[in-house]
């Protein structure tokens, strides 16, 4: 699908179970028509993870496009603190047990993108060539690395890699990071939970996220893809990859 404004985008989606999980507790927003994009990795016992990120992205999917024009990051931000709350309820309503989701947004209006994210679902930019991460992940090893305790390349294989520092639904107040940023024609973004960059090494991401298509689903062939190769890699997590591209109008 597209959407004609300042910017033409094309985007496309795809989630995986992987080879190991019994379910698939990722779920994605894509809904090019308003510039709305997320991706959300559950986390709980049971269906719970799956409930959480499905909520997620229920509630982001209500947002008016009147109220993402006029500020997306206040009205993404109030949705994602309001989930908060009912997942926190909801957890200790079950005795407890953490139910929530990590989450990654994009929202693009006129010549800027806002990227809204809390946990370590992650979003990267290919501008000519060039990958760059846009979050930051809220993560243990993340804290280590960045008080110079471990490397980058250290953090992707340390046991405590999974181990979320903030997550929705995963304490009583929540802090969402957000970051505005002017789009430039020819940007590719790639929204993504953690089993995707688990499997898939930088060069490899950045190879398939280049992929230069000329169906009109090209969008949906390189998540598919993306998603597809990090399942053959191992697969060992739920693997969801949402890809939007940007072309003048």
């Amino acid at each position: 699908m597209q959407q004609a404004n300042r910017y033409r985008w094309t985007s496309g989606g795809a989630t995986d179970r992987g080879r190991l999980r019994a379910r698939n507790q990722d779920a994605f927003l894509d809904q090019p028509d308003r510039g709305l994009w997320a991706v959300a990795d559950g986390m709980g016992g049971h269906q719970d993870g799956g409930r959480a990120s499905q909520l997620l992205v229920q509630r982001l999917g209500s947002l008016t496009t009147a109220e993402l024009q006029a500020d997306a990051v206040a009205a993404v931000t109030r949705v994602l603190q309001q989930a908060n709350t009912e997942l926190w309820q909801a957890s200790t309503d079950a005795g407890g047990d953490i139910i929530g989701s990590t989450v990654v947004v994009m929202s693009v209006a006129g010549r800027q993108a806002a990227l809204l994210w809390a946990g370590d679902s992650r979003a990267y930019r290919l501008r000519e060539g060039i990958l760059a991460q846009l979050t930051r992940d809220h993560s243990q090893v993340q804290t280590l690395v960045d008080h110079g305790l471990l490397s980058a390349a250290e953090a992707e294989r340390h046991p405590f890699a999974n181990v979320l520092a903030r997550a929705i639904g995963g304490e009583r107040a929540i802090q969402i990071d957000s970051r505005v940023e002017p789009i430039e024609a020819g940007d590719r973004y790639l929204l993504c939970s953690d089993g995707l960059t688990r499997e898939l090494s930088l060069p490899e991401i950045t190879r398939l996220l280049a992929s230069d298509l000329s169906a009109p689903d090209r969008m949906q062939q390189i998540a598919g893809a993306l998603v597809q190769t990090a399942c053959a890699a191992g697969g060992r997590d739920n693997v969801t990859a949402v890809v939007i591209d940007m072309a003048a109008d």
